[in-house]
This record gives structure tokens, sequence and C-alpha cells, in this order.
């Protein structure tokens, strides 16, 4: 009886290693075998807004008297980068005053970036900056670099004065931010004449 009970406790322990070992390898089996893809790490920075305006509506002065007047929906300011820059998603209004003129100078766009370091506005989609004048320019893109009073695209260009002229510039122009001296590139257009007008 005693080699029963020996081989019974033998068999006990052979069957419990064989049952740990058996255990240890089918959970080696499913944690391995199944290759689960891990989402790829994105190495892209995502910058975050340091102050967020709604509905904003900025005046700017300079010595006593308004030389802007900025509207927008919603402005995000990222100042914390190495270029600040300034967002405007949903588009923007500004009223622009220069010096000795009473009627403001407009620019508008659906969508605008201003480069904080450089001075340089980017508007795109339905961009218009209509002078104090009255004469206005339409693109799908523009850029207005403030400190140099200038304003540039390659995309094609609506000018119409106050008077109804009308020109084209299927690729881009040139020009001062008061529409004074521009130039254009692959031009087409017209302009209303007197009938006593001569040539």
């Amino acid at each position: 009886m005693d080699k029963q009970k020996l081989y019974k406790k033998a068999n006990e322990k052979v069957l419990i290693k064989l049952t740990l070992v058996f255990g240890l390898i089918s959970v080696f089996v499913l944690l391995f075998s199944c290759k689960k893809e891990l989402p790829p790490i994105s190495k892209k920075k995502v910058e975050f807004p340091t102050r967020t305006l709604i509905n904003a509506n900025i005046i700017n002065k300079d010595s006593g008297r308004i030389s802007g007047n900025l509207r927008s929906p919603l402005i995000e300011e990222y100042t914390t980068v190495d270029s600040p820059y300034t967002i405007f998603r949903k588009g923007l209004n500004l009223d622009f005053y220069q010096k000795g003129s009473v009627k403001p100078g407009y620019f508008q766009a659906d969508w605008a970036k201003l480069s904080d370091v450089t001075g340089l506005y980017e508007g795109r989609g339905n961009v218009i900056i209509v002078n104090e004048k009255g004469d206005s320019l339409k693109s799908e893109q523009l850029f207005w670099n403030k400190k140099n009073k200038t304003v540039y695209t390659s995309k094609e260009v609506y000018l119409i004065s106050k008077e109804g002229d009308s020109l084209t510039a299927k690729n881009g122009l040139q020009a001062t931010d008061d529409l004074e001296t521009y130039t254009l590139f692959n031009n087409q257009g017209f302009k209303y004449v007197d009938d006593n007008q001569k040539f």
C-alpha cells in the first residue's frame, strides 16, 4: 500500500507540473500569437492656443487716434511657439484708418492668419480689401504685409474702382495697400469713358 500511495503522490506531482507547464504555454500562446497593432504615435507637435477670444471686437489706438477695429467670431492666439501667430478660423472684418483720412479702409476674409513677428496677414476665402476712396480688391487668397503696406497674391484678383472700372489679373498682383500703385499679372479689364472724352 505504501507503494500505491507513493505512486499516487508522484502521479499527482507530475500532473500538477504538467498542468502548470501547459497553462503557462497556453498563456504565452494567447499573449504572443495575436499581434495587436498599436496606433502609430504621431511625432507632429500639437499646438494649443494661449488665448481664445469669442465674438471679439478689438479697437486699436495709436496716439489717442483709432487705427483699427477688428471683429471676429473666434480668435486663437499662439504665443508660446517659436514664431507667434494668431488664427481667425471663422474669419475677420477689419476697419483700418490711415493717418489723415476720415473714412476707414476695410479688410475681410473667411479665414485669416496673422504672424505676430512679421506683421503679415494671410486671408483665404472671399478676401476683400476696400481703400478709403472706395476702390476694392477681391480674391480667394491674399497676403497683406502691414509693416510694408503692401498686398500680394498669385491667385486670380478683381480690382474694381469706385467709378466702376474693372480689372482682372489671372495670375495675381503686387500692390500698395491703399491700391494706388499695383502690378497685375496676366490682366484684362474694361474702363468706363465719357462720350465726350478724347484719346
